[in-house]
């Protein structure tokens, strides 16, 4: 994508925007192995909500009814926050190319931005509160990125060098998987690390973005960046040591966070579009 939103009118202290003007997608996730997919947001309502998955997506996941859902997106009901649920429904659309999901929403977490989407009122509602301006926000949300993918990097170098002791494959097997797996992954982590940095104002020495991060940042490219770049069943598999669970389990509560601030910049980026 390579439309660029107009800045936002930092006179407002609330944005808001109609969910049915919303036609970017968002990063969701399946299964506790939080397999991630994108997906349309259709309608919302406080029996649940629709979504939609286009053929055309990059990242796309079949759907079933009772698979457990992450939305990465905060709901408020009144004073309710939901962001995950399951499946109800679930409907192959040929004409329309794609998927058609209802869900329900069961339950949620706290806010990490005081952004959501408020569903009595059907809009996503942005209260800039305590930031400036809404690139103060933008701001922050690319800085949190940063710092949690360099925490998966960080879990990543402990796991090499715990694999490199605990691991149950041939010396020949382990090579291969530390070469080929484990070097690829550290690669592509180093790759998303350095994308994030050149938009994250607060790096020693970076200057200052020459336009709005709204403006700057491809989404296509954005959620690459954002997405995992570790095969967790994989590397359990290979793994299989207690110790090393735990490290995974660390890392997939990183991601779990980086689907949200995913989620929360494409908000904050509709929200920014001029009316």
């Amino acid at each position: 994508m390579t439309d660029s939103a107009p800045t936002v009118n930092d006179t407002r202290r609330e944005l808001r925007r109609p969910v049915a003007s919303i036609a970017l997608p968002f990063l969701g996730s399946r299964g506790e192995a939080l397999q991630p997919f994108q997906y349309l947001l259709s309608d919302v309502s406080s029996d649940g909500l629709g979504i939609f998955l286009p053929d055309w997506l990059a990242n796309r996941e079949r759907l079933w009814e009772g698979d457990r859902i992450f939305f990465h997106i905060p709901f408020r009901f009144g004073e309710r926050v939901l962001n995950r649920g399951h499946v109800a429904w679930q409907q192959w659309s040929s004409d329309e190319g794609g998927q058609r999901v209802g869900a329900t929403l069961t339950s949620g977490s706290p806010l990490p931005y005081p952004l959501y989407i408020a569903v009595d009122e059907r809009e996503i509602r942005i209260d800039l509160g305590r930031f400036v301006t809404s690139e103060a926000l933008a701001q922050r949300i690319i800085h949190d990125s940063v710092l949690l993918k360099r925490g998966v990097l960080i879990y990543l170098r402990h796991l090499e060098a715990l694999f490199s002791r605990v691991s149950d494959l041939r010396r020949e097997d382990y090579r291969v998987f530390r070469e080929e797996i484990i070097g690829d992954v550290r690669q592509r982590l180093q790759h998303s690390v350095a994308y994030l940095e050149q938009f994250d104002p607060r790096i020693a020495g970076q200057p200052a973005p020459a336009s709005p991060i709204t403006e700057a940042i491809d989404l296509d490219e954005f959620r690459a960046a954002m997405e995992p770049e570790l095969p967790l069943e994989l590397f359990h598999h290979a793994l299989g040591a207690e110790s090393t669970s735990l490290y995974l389990e660390s890392i997939k509560k990183l991601e779990h966070r980086l689907y949200l601030n995913h989620n929360a910049y494409v908000m904050l980026y509709i929200a920014a579009l001029a009316p």
